[in-house]
């Protein structure tokens, strides 16, 4: 288990754990990020937003809200 911010480029990841707030967890389900979620990782060039697609949509998330979502590879 990792956070998101870490997982490199092109790799699935299943959603395990959000660890943060209440205001956090609703953005990202808001997202479709939830415990359980498949998604991939589009860019990660290890400063700035991450690009990752969930289902047929991609997303822009912030370094700090991708360290609170703790994936695992698949």
């Amino acid at each position: 288990m990792l956070p998101l911010a870490m997982v490199g480029e092109k790799i699935r990841a299943r959603v395990v754990n959000i660890a943060g707030g209440d205001n956090a967890k609703q953005r990202l389900f808001a997202m479709g990020i939830h415990p359980n979620a498949i998604l991939q990782v589009e860019i990660n060039r290890n400063t700035g937003p991450l690009i990752i697609s969930v289902g047929k949509i991609r997303i822009g998330i912030g370094r700090g809200m991708a360290n609170k979502v703790m994936v695992e590879q698949i």
